[in-house]
């Protein structure tokens, strides 16, 4: 597996988490550099944006893991997976406002030749790279479309 930057820092951050003993953090990271190396297994190229769908996919985890601790009543682990939540999204690009979002996929939808929704999705999944997640962009592209 090649190093790029984002797995630098990952790597740097597990370092710093080991000396200063902070289980929690570490035990996050070792899990998004774990899903990283399953990725490289299944010789999948590791490059920065592959590091991005494996820090969403592990955010998305975490979230479904949530939704099903709240319905057990279990706060001690909403509160655990939340706090998981946050550590990794500081290693995400900064969220676009919705605002943003919608003026960018609207740029995207006029320049497609192709209107349909799928065409523009995955042009505007490219184009935001990582600055938000799939239900938003969805909603977006979605809301773009109706306003032709």
């Amino acid at each position: 597996m090649t190093d790029t930057e984002m797995i630098k820092r990952l790597k740097s951050d597990l370092t710093a988490y080991m000396k200063a003993q902070d289980m929690d953090k570490l035990n996050v990271v070792r899990s998004i550099l774990n899903e990283i190396n399953i990725r490289d297994m299944k010789n999948i190229k590791i490059t920065d944006e592959e590091v991005l769908k494996a820090l969403r996919s592990e955010i998305k985890k975490r979230k479904e893991s949530i939704e099903s601790f709240e319905k057990c009543g279990r706060q001690d682990l909403v509160e655990k997976e939340r706090n998981e939540v946050k550590v990794i999204k500081q290693y995400l690009p900064a969220e676009m406002s919705d605002e943003e979002l919608f003026n960018k996929i609207k740029a995207v939808a006029n320049a497609s030749q192709d209107k349909s929704f799928g065409v523009v999705m995955k042009t505007a999944i490219a184009a935001v790279s990582g600055a938000a997640d799939g239900k938003r962009i969805s909603a977006a592209v979605k809301k773009a479309l109706e306003n032709k």
